[in-house]
């Protein structure tokens, strides 16, 4: 299914202050939104694309983003928030992106702190928060890419992550799928700092109580993940000592 402005524009609960736009084909939404932001657009704008021949990832890793089985978009922003709070921006984007995947398709999603979601198993959606500041206390603007995988590829997907992801069985809910982010998204976004959506956060990390591995930088070690604080940083605890991480990345055994 192909993008159709007219059906999300249609579909969107607050339009105001909102630009959508969509494109065929691009290497990355997030660097054609941080180019847009260099250029002076202005907040919320949204750019959705068919495609991504150099879709980004975390952590450097790219995203594979094939015509015709997923949705790639990115907000640009302009937040007032401190640099440390770009956290509360990749993660109203996991609560909007698993509630906009459960409203369309009725199934439930999970989120993998801190910014992919899962379902059934396997990653169906991450998201890539960047940004640019004036000082080391503000931002100038903040750019949050989604990718969500609608359908398998022909073929199925690269060898490298066929065993971890997944899809959620049909392209044919795309348009709907991107309003019901949009609207979500914009939704907690516009109530920043408060951070009421948490709760929404919480209930779907599926691996709490749960040992897992963490990855800071060339270290890893595992842990226990036992909560999240009112910044959505996680709580882990080992034998020696409880930690509290804002940056990372955990694996758990499925």
């Amino acid at each position: 299914m192909k993008t159709d402005l007219k059906i999300i524009t249609s579909l969107l609960e607050e339009k105001e202050g909102i630009t959508v736009e969509a494109v065929r084909q691009t290497a990355s939404t997030n660097e054609d939104m941080k180019l847009k932001a260099r250029q002076g657009t202005g907040e919320i704008s949204v750019l959705i694309a068919e495609k991504q021949t150099k879709g980004k990832g975390s952590k450097g890793r790219s995203f594979f983003s094939p015509e015709g089985t997923g949705c790639y978009m990115s907000f640009l922003l302009r937040p007032e928030i401190k640099p440390e709070e770009c956290i509360l921006l990749t993660t109203i984007a996991a609560v909007a992106a698993a509630q906009a995947i459960e409203t369309v398709t009725g199934r439930k999603a999970d989120i993998k702190w801190v910014n992919d979601i899962y379902m059934d198993g396997k990653k169906v959606a991450g998201i890539l928060t960047e940004g640019a500041f004036i000082s080391k206390d503000k931002i100038d603007f903040a750019v949050v890419g989604i990718g969500i995988n609608l359908a398998l590829p022909e073929g199925g997907f690269p060898e490298e992550i066929k065993d971890i992801a997944g899809a959620l069985g049909s392209d044919g809910i795309k348009n709907e799928l991107i309003a019901q982010v949009i609207n979500r998204f914009v939704y907690y976004y516009r109530r920043l700092p408060d951070n009421s959506y948490i709760s929404q956060y919480r209930q779907r990390l599926f691996f709490l109580g749960r040992e897992i591995t963490v990855v800071q930088g060339e270290d890893s070690y595992t842990a226990v993940a036992t909560d999240i604080d009112g910044m959505c940083r996680l709580k882990v605890r080992t034998p020696e000592v409880e930690k509290l991480l804002g940056a990372g990345e955990i694996s758990v055994k499925l």
